[in-house]
């Protein structure tokens, strides 16, 4: 699980932060990697953001240096439209288990679905500091405080 450690200006051109990551990944952070690899190889992601891999506080795993989380810097909403469109693309290909949650300026939501209005609730929640709008439904996302859908 992670720690709320977002930070955005919202002022025009000022850089804009996420943190990404995926519940209950493993002890070598295979699910946070594959997201970091997923997420490198999406042109349209790396055209606007930069990515930052994360690494786990703590003793390194066998391979090195366990993933926690992917950060990312941008400056626009159609940039962090992007970046939630690919987010949700990865989550298609996981375990319902490999839950995603993105963070903005204290806000956390669950990437549940990758249907069009699921990711129009997760921007509008990130855009507009969780707005209750960002309820659940089936395929939709929703704030990480609120109980989820268990596939």
């Amino acid at each position: 699980m992670l720690t709320a450690r977002t930070g955005s200006r919202t002022a025009a051109g000022a850089a804009v932060r996420v943190r990404i990551g995926v519940e209950r990944d493993t002890e070598t952070g295979e699910a946070a990697q594959s997201l970091y690899t997923w997420l490198s190889g999406d042109p349209e992601v790396l055209a606007g953001a930069g990515l930052t891999p994360v690494r786990r506080a703590g003793a390194p795993g066998p391979m090195g240096p366990v993933l926690e989380a992917v950060e990312a810097v941008f400056d626009s909403g159609v940039q962090l439209a992007s970046l939630v469109v690919a987010v949700a693309s990865w989550r298609s290909t996981r375990p319902p288990a490999d839950r995603v949650h993105i963070e903005r300026a204290g806000v956390r939501v669950t990437v549940d679905g990758g249907d069009p209005e699921a990711v129009a609730r997760v921007l509008r929640a990130l855009g507009e500091g969780g707005a209750p709008e960002a309820g659940r439904g089936e395929g939709d996302a929703a704030p990480a405080d609120r109980p989820g859908r268990q596939d």
